[in-house]
């Protein structure tokens, strides 16, 4: 090799050292969000009430199996809510063998050491297999169940534990978006934004888009990513609710040009959970299935039927 060939390869090489660690330091979970084919799924076990610690040790690995079975075809990756030594484990280990491509996990309760060390050990364990993402907290700080400080303590406990390497973020309602810690907590945005709640007189085409534009909106003022974490429109519950009108929602929503900085393939929720109305009094809660509690389609998912 010619001596001014071989100084290239040499400069070359250094050249890709210098580059790569940097290359190699980006989120995994920004390019599955990137990736047009992405779908995501917000799970809660069909056949698990939290409300009842015991009940994680109860539900069994077939039932998660069956689960995920159902929503494989349709999405291939899965939005968590908390997490319990005896079951999120179960979870992931099911997720990865049944190829599911990335998982956002869920810290419920911050003030948890224990929560969040089990769910930064998940994340060790798999980052390598699939694109990993935390939410720590889920609409918390709104019901006051804990505040920014312990939002703080336990992201400072993730990144003491896991680097800087995998996503960061909370979760509140769409209003809650106008507390500057909420904007500027985490490396994305994961707003829950809810037109049933928040503008209940639209239709089911009116609020997808009103969905879309309140997201569209966060991404301008803050230049993060936006992950919209939940919306929805239940199948039951209300006159104005039926798998028509849920049907119609989610393909409005879904078929809608993407947005830069906005990832909007999140669908909410993956089955009917009855113990939601019970817990909050309201019959809409256990509705926002794509499936029944046991696990029978809902219209809906013809949308995303080839």
């Amino acid at each position: 090799m010619p001596m001014f060939a071989l100084r290239a390869c040499q400069v070359a090489a250094v050249l890709f050292l210098l580059v790569a660690p940097g290359l190699a330091d980006e989120p995994a979970l920004w390019a599955y969000l990137d990736r047009p084919a992405s779908r995501m799924m917000a799970y809660t076990p069909s056949q698990l009430d939290p409300r009842n610690s015991a009940n994680h040790d109860l539900l069994t690995t077939f039932s998660i199996e069956s689960d995920l079975r159902v929503l494989r075809p349709l999405f291939d990756g899965l939005i968590l809510y908390g997490y319990h030594e005896a079951d999120t484990p179960r979870i992931m280990y099911v997720a990865q063998k049944q190829g599911f491509k990335s998982v956002l996990l869920g810290v419920w309760n911050p003030r948890s050491a224990d929560e969040v060390d089990g769910v930064a050990t998940l994340a060790r364990q798999y980052s390598g297999d699939m694109a990993i993402g935390i939410l720590v907290g889920n609409e918390g700080l709104h019901f006051g169940r804990y505040e920014a400080a312990d939002v703080e303590f336990a992201a400072a406990r993730l990144r003491s534990r896991l680097g800087t390497n995998i996503p960061l973020s909370t979760s509140e309602p769409h209003a809650r978006y106008e507390d500057e810690f909420v904007l500027k907590f985490g490396e994305f945005l994961a707003p829950n934004i809810h037109p049933v709640f928040d503008s209940p007189n639209l239709a089911a085409v009116d609020a997808a888009k009103w969905t879309l534009e309140k997201a569209k909106a966060l991404h301008a003022r803050t230049g993060k990513r936006v992950l919209i974490k939940e919306t929805g429109f239940p199948h039951a519950g209300q006159q104005k609710f039926t798998p028509e009108s849920q049907q119609e929602f989610w393909r409005s929503y879904l078929d809608a040009p993407e947005q830069p900085g906005v990832f909007h393939r999140v669908a909410f929720e993956a089955f009917d959970l009855p113990w939601k109305s019970e817990a909050s009094g309201l019959e809409i809660e256990k509705s926002w299935g794509w499936f029944s509690s046991d696990r029978k389609p809902y219209p809906v998912c013809d949308v995303l039927k080839p």
